[in-house]
């Protein structure tokens, strides 16, 4: 195998010019004829032996290590085709496969923040919501609309899987704990299938949520489509690591995440001022005024963390609309 196929490969993945040596650190020689067939087409198994004249086994175990490592998609139960290089990237980044990058990790890691805000800012709808934490004090008089929390998503899920959070195995700016990630359905079923998430019971879901309560991590949902509200993964989120709460708090893309619908009230009789909200919170919308914690409510998308750790109890989530 020749560098013009690798080159040829590059151009078909949308590879970024300065990234083109990258290709070679990840891809075997004998895959790369592979994989410029897959890039064109939509292709099973059977159709590539008779294409690449190997037999079927070669052509299956083949296969299936591309797809384990991330570089192909699969429709249904048969048909393979391969993902542009932004998600190959993406991939190798967030399940730890960063040692066949060498020195490229730290600028593969900044293009893939890079791309995401891109992609965050062409796109007119949200790709997030956060969730007020299942444990969250909310004063329900307030609440007169039905609102989701992580929990009333799982329990719709027919499957549910736990893996490491991408963001923070990427970056690396904390020590939060990493496994947090809840894949639903088709998006679980595929990363149990490659080895990158282990199937969990509801209950273990509950236990890893109480995990992010402990640590401060926002709920949040992600979505394959807004307008139709479907839900792939339930993330626990720090605003150093996450991509999603960095394009909205670092590159000011406001519509990227919606807020849960409802906002954290104080009564100022009850604060004693102890600060701890102002430390929970990652969104910027608490202050300290006269020995009280003021809520700026503008800046509150209705997480609920402050209301866990207030030892006077005065602080309680209550719908935005009040």
């Amino acid at each position: 195998m020749c560098l013009d196929d690798y080159r040829r490969l590059a151009d078909l993945l949308e590879t970024p010019p300065m990234f083109t040596d990258v290709l070679p650190l990840i891809v075997r020689p004998e895959e790369v004829e592979l994989l410029l067939r897959l890039s064109q087409k939509e292709l099973s198994i059977t159709e590539l032996s008779r294409l690449l004249r190997l037999p079927r086994h070669v052509l299956r175990s083949r296969v299936d290590n591309l797809y384990g490592r991330g570089f192909l998609s699969k429709k249904g139960e048969g048909l393979f085709s391969v993902r542009p290089f932004e998600r190959i990237i993406s991939r190798h980044l967030s399940e730890g496969r960063i040692g066949a990058l060498g020195k490229h990790v730290a600028a593969l890691a900044d293009y893939r923040m890079d791309e995401h805000v891109r992609g965050a800012r062409a796109d007119p709808y949200p790709e997030g919501k956060v969730l007020p934490i299942p444990d969250a004090l909310i004063q329900p008089i307030s609440v007169v609309l039905p609102y989701d929390n992580a929990v009333s998503i799982l329990t719709k899920a027919r499957s549910i899987s736990l893996r490491e959070c991408g963001c923070r195995i990427t970056y690396r700016n904390c020590d939060n704990p990493l496994g947090t990630c809840l894949a639903l359905d088709e998006f679980s079923e595929e990363l149990v299938e490659r080895g990158i998430a282990k199937e969990i019971h509801l209950e273990e879901a509950r236990d890893v949520l109480k995990i992010a309560n402990a640590h401060g991590l926002v709920n949040q949902a992600l979505y394959t489509d807004w307008l139709k509200g479907e839900v792939f993964d339930i993330c626990s989120c720090c605003s150093c690591c996450c991509i999603y709460l960095r394009a909205l708090m670092n590159y000011g893309v406001k519509h990227h995440i919606a807020k849960s619908g409802l906002v954290a009230s104080v009564n100022m009789d009850e604060c004693t001022g102890c600060g701890t909200c102002l430390e929970r919170c990652r969104f910027g919308a608490r202050r300290l005024e006269n020995g009280k914690s003021v809520v700026m409510r503008e800046n509150c998308y209705g997480c609920g963390l402050c209301t866990t750790t207030c030892e006077a109890q005065a602080c309680r989530l209550v719908s935005e609309t009040v």
